[in-house]
Parts: structure tokens; sequence; C-alpha cells
């Protein structure tokens, strides 16, 4: 049965933030502010795509709730809504913010050449990821492979940090344009007992040591997927409930962004990453959304006639 109970103050005000210019103003402000003082040199690359990181989690949490904010909504069905709200938002931001501005990590060091080795504090066991920092010479596509031992009976972890080149546009002229991608994250199991990183291989041009910076790893990358998944089909099967709005298609967007920042970017790479992202999330990720929503609608979880014009009424 429809809920009864009239909307709370609180539900009121949040449906017409939601539908008005309150919240769109703010998010502005704070990713305007936060490139602002980016582009300014007061404010690094990592705290800055933290800040986008929080608008967009934020934003693609309360549209993914907004449509059971307005008309005679199920408890159950709003509660739902909001728990995968919350869900929604957590994927977005939390692997994005670890992997743009970490905090700082369990243990940290210089390593210059293959066999030297990072002591880790006692008890460090289980996932871990590993920031790799290579300074790259001046000039040319340098390229250079690394190989981290993790522990006797451990598998060790590999990346390559590089320097590439794309053709661009100045005016009429076309340039070359440099891309220094001189960080990587690398994730991992550390062996039962290891008490050191291991420099097992480095191969290529470098300017300098290796810098590794270790940190506890909660969900690996394979398993963000897994769960985005879950979430996104959570959400659809909530709209196919509501037979109104489209909170997959924001909760896609949202989640789409998170796994790419997550997986691509560093505190180095932040800003340029995190732009790249939103634009990629919001074209596959609602995509997905939205493909999401109308194969659940097919399924048993279809709504009935009666649903389906109580939603259009309350729609109208």
């Amino acid at each position: 049965m429809p809920d009864p109970r009239p909307p709370s103050p609180l539900t009121l005000w949040l449906e017409e933030a939601l539908t008005g210019w309150i919240l769109p103003i703010l998010a502005l402000a704070l990713v305007g502010g936060a490139l602002g003082l980016y582009l300014l040199g007061a404010l690094p690359d990592g705290p800055s795509a933290a800040v986008l990181a929080v608008v967009v989690a934020v934003g693609a949490g309360l549209l993914t709730v907004r449509p059971t904010l307005a008309g005679t909504v199920e408890p159950y069905l709003r509660g739902a809504a909001a728990a995968v709200a919350v869900m929604v938002a957590a994927l977005t931001a939390l692997p994005s913010i670890g992997a743009v501005w970490p905090g700082e990590p369990v243990a940290q060091g210089d390593l210059a050449k293959s066999g030297e080795a990072l002591a880790l504090p006692a008890g460090l066991e289980g996932r871990v990821r590993v920031l790799v920092h290579a300074p790259l010479p001046p000039g040319g596509t340098p390229q250079v492979d690394v190989r981290l031992g993790l522990g006797a009976g451990a598998e060790a972890v590999s990346g390559r940090v590089e320097r590439t080149l794309s053709a661009g546009r100045a005016g009429r002229s076309r340039t070359t344009v440099t891309h220094d991608r001189n960080e990587t994250w690398l994730h991992g199991r550390m062996a039962p007992g290891a008490t050191a990183v291991t420099l097992e291989r480095l191969t290529g041009q470098i300017d300098g040591p290796l810098h590794v910076a270790v940190y506890r790893d909660v969900l690996p990358p394979a398993w963000r997927w897994v769960v985005a998944v879950a979430i996104l089909l959570a959400v659809a099967l909530v709209e196919a409930r509501l037979v109104r709005g489209n909170p997959a298609a924001f909760a896609g967007i949202g989640l789409a962004y998170g796994l790419l920042v997550g997986g691509w970017g560093t505190p180095a790479t932040a800003v340029g990453t995190s732009l790249g992202a939103l634009l990629l999330g919001a074209l596959g990720g609602g995509t997905a959304g939205t493909v999401a929503a109308w194969l659940v609608k097919l399924g048993p979880w279809r709504p009935t006639p009666a649903e389906r014009a109580r939603g259009r009424t309350t729609a109208g």
C-alpha cells in the first residue's frame, strides 16, 4: 500500500532542493572553487580531485533517491532507495578519493636497484596497494617496468610508468602533447609474515630512485566492479517498482566515475583523470544504468498495470 502519511519537512526540502537550483549552484561553486585554487597553484591535484569526487558522489546519491521523495511511495521502497543511494555515493567517493588523495601510507621509501627492499611494519598482512612513482628523464618517450615482491609465496605485482605523445592543435597549427604517467597503483596480497616489499625488477630509463608507498587495501579493483554491478541492479529493481524517474542512469554515472578514477587516478594525475572519468562516466555509466533498468523491467519485477497507472498519475 502507498504510504498514507504526508511527506516530512525534510522530504519536502530535499524534493525542492533536488528539483530547484540550490544544489546545482552549490555543486558548481564547490567544483569551480576547487579548480580555481588548483589552477592558481594553491590546491594540489589530489585535494582538488577529492572535492570533485565528493560532489559527484553526493549528486549521484541524491539523484538516485529523488524519485521516492514526491508523491505516495511505499515505505519499503523509499527505504530501499535510500539504502542503495548511500551505497552508490560510497562506491563513487571512496575509490576515487583513495586513488587521488590516499593519505599517509603505512610504509614508504626509495628503491634504486633490484634486490633493495622497503621494510614494513609488523603485522601487515592481506591485501595492499602500492603507489609507485618513477622520475622520468626529460625528453623522449621513456618506459619503466617495475616488479615488486610481496614476500615468499606471494604473487609479485608488476606495472609500468611511461611518457606518451599525442597530436594536438594550438590555433591553426598542429603540436605534439606529452603525457607523463609517472605514477601507477599496484594491487596484491602480502605473504603471511612478510617483512618487506622487494624490488625484483626495474628496467627502462629512470632519472632517480623509485619511490614506493604501501597502503592497506580493502576492496581490490575486480571486486569493485562486482559490487558496482550488484548495486546498479539493485537501483534498477527500485526504478522498476517506482515506475517513474531514471535513478539507475544517475547511479550508473556515479559508479562508473568511481571505478574509472579508482582504477586510473593517482595523486599526480588526479584532476585530468577525474575530468575524463566524469565525461566517460556520463556516457558509459548512464547508458549502462538505462539498459539495466530496461532489462529488469522485462523480468518478473516489472510493475503491474495498477502500479504503472499510479506512477503516471504521480509523475503528472
